[in-house]
């Protein structure tokens, strides 16, 4: 018996390594393609079902997509009604897992498809190429996934000799609503434990195959799993956004919802249309005859029950909006993290982890963008009152030192994944640029203590030195506008302009300073004005620095 139940579990731990490499190459293979799509078609709410549904097909995890959602409505990217459409698609999506396994796991012998598989993959793994890399992975998901099934459908068969193991199947078997009730509370138990509900539909289909349990209790269990299921959207949401908390409660209340009416027309009228429709007898008394159609059956179960509460919630999906709304106050915004795109909760797929920190890192570069706009501002109004510019330079400077942290903090975490090469790289890229948008915050805010100082101390620059700190500021900025429209962005293109530019910021702060210093003999400026000024200058310097390092490393050229 302990034999058995070891080999049930290392099935078990197949299944769920083969669907995550499986889901991550498939992800890896889309590119970025899925994750435009999901911000994109979404202007209606049938639009947003339909892409819940193909990602989810596609990828094969409606976790992967309902993190995404999380992430992407903490951004602001998609609204919450946008969320919900693609949510309920979503949900139909992640029963192709269980065709796959119905028309491909037990009608063929797994190993015949497994191990080939298996082999296939490994060897496309030598490829040196990404896109061949991903397919590798793919491939070894695929065969692992089946070999884990295999074995757990084979352990399956001898547990039908023990008593124990019948006598405890008969115990929570779904013969009347109490019952039926406790075994959808199992099945809920049991997904929010393994954190798949593709695994568990496995495991269910396994043991009805296999005649352990009966079709109402496969169906009941089956319930269980669409509430479990939605515990991995409300992990990654917390910490995030209102909204973002929300699309996850979206997520359980329309599957929950849907269990509760399901419920009460499961054996009058929902499992008696399945079986109508679905070729064979799943309560035949005969196990061979029962076998070769409880699969399917199971597996129409679960898309029946997703397409139909699809239907049914699809004209009120603002009011299972506002129901979330109602679950998750305003106050929770008091909670929400410094970050905007990046969840708390690290998910598994390193693509989708790498998105979110690359928006972070625009939004960032937007924030030093705006502060040294701000520096701008008091530089070419010099009588300008500085109390409310230096809070405001100040607050921002203290955002931008957090989003450093965290942003660096998150792709530390990310780096103990297994990544490809070239995600390592976009990696240390990203790692790069928060560090160097982080140091032009810092001289920001140098600039802007300078400018503080000298109006506090009721210091004047001649016209002369008025002109001349403007113009290697807007120079300055030019540079940083083009860094900042390129941050995220792999272009050798970019350099020509960065060498012009750096260039001539480097000759303006030659040129400063030798005028500096004849002013000075000339005795038209104040020690201390000149002071502040080549300060200033050195700080503008610094920043056409930082940019160019940032330049080097958006073209390329900067090997870590």
């Amino acid at each position: 018996m302990t034999q058995i139940i070891i080999t049930v579990l290392g099935g078990l731990a197949l299944f769920l390594y083969g669907m995550r490499i499986m889901s991550e190459g498939l992800q890896s293979v889309a590119g970025e393609s899925f994750k435009n799509i999901l911000w994109k078609a979404t202007s209606n709410r049938i639009k947003g079902v339909l892409t819940g549904f193909g990602i989810t097909a596609i990828i094969q995890s409606s976790s992967a997509t309902t993190v995404m959602l999380v992430s992407f409505v903490s951004a602001g990217l998609i609204d919450l009604m946008q969320a919900t459409g693609i949510v309920l698609g979503a949900n139909i999506g992640t029963t192709v897992t269980g065709w796959l396994v119905a028309i491909i796991g037990f009608k063929f012998k797994i190993n015949a498809l497994s191990l080939p598989a298996i082999a296939i993959g490994f060897f496309i793994r030598f490829i040196n190429r990404e896109k061949s890399n991903s397919w590798g992975d793919f491939l070894l998901g695929f065969g692992i996934l089946f070999l884990g099934l295999g074995l757990m459908a084979d352990s399956v068969k001898d547990l039908r000799n023990s008593e124990a193991i019948m006598n405890f199947m008969t115990t929570y078997k779904a013969s009347g609503i109490f019952s039926t009730i406790v075994v959808v509370l199992i099945g809920t138990l049991i997904t929010i434990i393994v954190q798949s509900s593709s695994a568990t539909m496995a495991m269910t289909m396994t043991l009805a195959v296999n005649g352990l349990i009966d079709f109402y209790t496969a169906a009941a269990l089956i319930l269980g799993e669409n509430i479990g299921t939605t515990i991995t959207a409300n992990l990654a949401a917390v910490g995030s956004t209102a909204d973002a908390k929300r699309t996850a409660r979206v997520h359980f209340l329309f599957n929950f919802i849907g269990v509760i009416w399901i419920l009460t027309i499961l054996k009058t009228l929902f499992i008696p249309c399945i079986d109508w429709l679905i070729p064979g007898d799943p309560f035949s008394t005969d196990l061979t005859t029962r076998s070769k159609a409880i699969a399917d059956h199971m597996a129409a179960f679960h898309t029946g029950f997703n397409v139909i509460n699809t239907i049914v919630f699809l004209p009120f999906i603002k009011y299972l909006a506002k129901a979330a709304e109602f679950l998750v106050s305003e106050r929770d915004k008091q909670e929400e993290s410094h970050l905007m795109y990046i969840s708390t909760n690290l998910v598994s797929t390193p693509s989708i982890n790498l998105n979110q920190a690359r928006l972070e890192t625009e939004r960032m570069s937007g924030i030093v963008v705006e502060m040294f706009d701000k520096v701008l501002d008091v530089l070419t109004n010099p009588d300008k009152k500085l109390g409310k510019e230096i809070e405001e330079i100040l607050t921002l400077e203290n955002k931008v030192d957090l989003l450093e942290k965290e942003i660096s903090d998150f792709l530390v975490k990310v780096s103990r994944d297994v990544l490809t090469k070239d995600q390592s790289n976009e990696l240390t890229s990203l790692l790069h640029k928060v560090n160097e948008l982080e140091s032009i915050g810092d001289q920001c805010e140098s600039i802007m203590k300078l400018l503080r100082r000298k109006y506090d101390s009721k210091i004047s620059f001649s016209e002369n030195a008025k002109k001349e700190i403007v113009e290697i500021a807007e120079k300055t900025k030019e540079f940083l506008k083009i860094i900042n429209s390129y941050i995220t962005l792999t272009d050798k293109n970019i350099m020509p302009q960065a060498e012009v530019l750096e260039m001539r910021i480097d000759e303006l702060k030659k040129e400063l300073r030798k005028s500096h210093i004849q002013r000075l003999n000339e005795n038209k400026c104040e020690v201390d004005a000149g002071i502040i000024f080549i300060d200033m200058v050195s700080c503008f310097e610094k920043i056409g620095d930082h940019c160019y390092n940032i330049a080097e490393t958006i073209s390329g050229l900067r090997i870590f």
